[in-house]
């Protein structure tokens, strides 16, 4: 059996209800001047859908598989992946304990509401580091394990050599459709931060003979102390798991931290302005935290001359933080056109 094979019939859940379309975004092409198009991965049935639940489908067969009854996952308050989980669990009858490193905000708003609507049991850990909460993690792992639980454990974004072998899977998807359309993937670009995503269309990619180029769009520092290493460990892992002979180098781990601005969850230069313009061109909704950056990357990008058509934005979802207040204010005060309103 052929390492694609293999990866075809990878036990997975079907956590999204359907096949995400991809669509042409004329307009927004258009205005940058060059073919764009979307991978709508911000839809589907399950907890507002989003990159992560790829990851889940995989992950979650194996938890599954291992007679897990409780989900751990680790993130900010912000995270989609922790809201991800969150729904998955309640979707498949787990239980779920989401490390949260921050305090209790006082308005719980966007991801952090729709955790514990889904009945996660959510602890604050205070200002603490993405390692530091990894430790805390196991710690609460075994804790819940003392109390007859089988413990789960997902780390930072549902990264893993498993997991992103859902998006290996993906590439294939997005390579058909385009095909559908008369097209090919020239460029895919996505805001990245925990490298699942980039991972595994990275393999994706290699195992159908390097025929795109996969651009991340970094939106979080100091996951890693060695980013590329990092994806490309993930990329390699996954390889191994379906036995496939492909060579990857950190010459195909393509990511930059140009658009981070002030780090994640802060403001990134043109941000703003491009959630305004791909709303205001195409109807489409891209937040300030994730794939604003990675909309706003494609704009400047495609103004210096350094993309290569056709253009995937592969929409990872995460539109939850353009209703909270810090965001929302902001994104209403750059608004030009609504500046006589008064609210």
């Amino acid at each position: 059996m052929s390492a694609l094979e293999t990866l075809e019939c990878l036990p997975r859940l079907n956590l999204r209800g359907f096949v995400s379309p991809v669509q042409r975004l004329e307009r927004f092409s258009d205005a940058i001047g060059v073919e764009i198009w979307c991978k709508r991965d911000d839809i589907g049935s399950v907890g507002l859908a989003g990159n992560k639940v790829r990851k889940l489908e995989v992950e979650l067969a194996h938890a599954l598989a291992c007679g897990a009854t409780h989900l751990v996952a680790e993130g900010s308050r912000l995270s989609n992946a922790t809201r991800a989980v969150a729904a998955a669990s309640a979707a498949l009858g787990l239980k779920c304990t989401l490390l949260l490193c921050h305090d209790e905000p006082h308005e719980p708003v966007g991801n952090l509401m729709l955790d514990g609507l889904f009945g996660a049991d959510l602890r604050f850990v205070g200002d603490m580091s993405w390692t530091d909460l990894a430790r805390h993690s196991v710690d609460v792992v075994s804790e819940l394990e003392r109390s007859g639980e089988r413990v789960y454990r997902l780390p930072i974004g549902c990264a893993s050599e498993r997991s992103c072998l859902g998006f290996a899977l993906a590439y294939d998807e997005l390579r058909q459709q385009m095909r559908e359309h008369g097209r090919t993937v020239g460029t895919i670009v996505h805001a990245s931060s925990s490298g699942g995503t980039h991972a595994g269309l990275v393999l994706g990619n290699a195992l159908h003979g390097f025929e795109s180029e996969i651009r991340g769009i970094v939106v979080a520092e100091d996951v890693y102390p060695d980013v590329p290493g990092a994806y490309l460990s993930f990329a390699r892992g996954g390889a191994r798991l379906i036995d496939a002979e492909v060579e990857l180098t950190r010459d195909h781990i393509n990511v930059t931290q140009a658009y981070l601005g002030e780090g994640y969850g802060l403001p990134a230069d043109g941000i703003y302005e491009a959630i305004d313009l791909l709303a205001t061109k195409e109807g489409l909704l891209v937040d300030p935290v994730y794939s604003g950056k990675a909309i706003a990357a494609i704009i400047d990008l495609a103004a210096k001359g350094e993309l290569n058509g056709p253009v995937v934005f592969w929409h990872t979802g995460g539109y939850h933080a353009l209703f909270d207040p810090r965001y929302a204010k902001r994104i209403w005060s750059a608004l030009d056109r609504l500046a006589d309103i008064v609210l």
